[in-house]
Parts: structure tokens; sequence; C-alpha cells
């Protein structure tokens, strides 16, 4: 089991908190004392949020676009369409469908044996949904 919070933090804070009240009649060092318990305390709430409270998954990354890209997916055919699917697929999950089921194969070369009209077509309508969401 993980602690909530690490033990050190409050211990300063509370010996910061003991030396302000000891030194009381000294203000030269109980206020900086004092000052000193109120910062550690602090980071001990904020450490114990940050180990207590549930963090945000991660989304799944995957490679990224080359600087030439996608002039050069059109240029290379087939293997070139499947792989701007590809990259729309992980902008769609990025953006609009964060749970958007992977391709299979037979889907993505379907895809791209379409004809270069039709094809283009259907990259022109899911860039336009991308757009659309931002």
């Amino acid at each position: 089991m993980r602690a909530p919070f690490a033990w050190w933090w409050p211990a300063l804070a509370v010996g910061w908190t003991a030396l302000a009240i000891v030194y009381s009649a000294n203000y030269a060092v109980a206020v900086p004392a004092a000052f000193a318990a109120v910062v550690f305390a602090g980071v001990a709430v904020g450490d114990a949020a940050r180990r207590t409270l549930p963090m945000p998954a991660a989304r799944p990354r995957g490679r990224p676009i080359p600087s030439s890209g996608v002039r050069d997916w059109i240029r290379a055919g087939r293997l070139g369409r499947e792989d701007l699917l590809l990259a729309l697929d992980r902008l769609d999950r990025r953006t609009l469908h964060p749970d958007l089921p992977s391709r299979t194969p037979e889907e993505l070369r379907r895809i791209a044996a379409l004809p270069r009209a039709q094809f283009y077509g259907y990259v022109a309508r899911r860039l336009d949904a991308l757009e659309g969401s931002a």
C-alpha cells in the first residue's frame, strides 16, 4: 500500500510550527518559522492530492507523422494511402473519438483501393469532420 503523502512534509510543517511556538516572543525567528510551516503544510496537502487523485489515462501514441509525410504518402501508392488513413484515425482519436477502434487490414486495403477521386473524397470528408470539431 502506498501512503497518501510523504511523511517528511507534515513532519517539517510540525517542526517549523513547534519552532514558531517556542520562539513566539522573538519575532525575528517566529515569523520565518511560521511562514516555513505554512509552506511545508501546503506542500504536504499538494503532495497528498497528487498521490490520491486519479490521473487521466494516457492516450496511446502512434507513429509520429513525418514532416514530408502527406505528399510522400500520396506518391507511395496504396501503402501510402494506408498510412494516410492511419494518420487520420490517430487525429480522430486525439480529437473526436478517443475510443475509435482500430481498422482491420481488410478495411484499410478496401479504402486504399478506391479509385483516386473516391479516395480523395473520403479523405476530404474525414478532414472536414476533424476541422468541424476543432
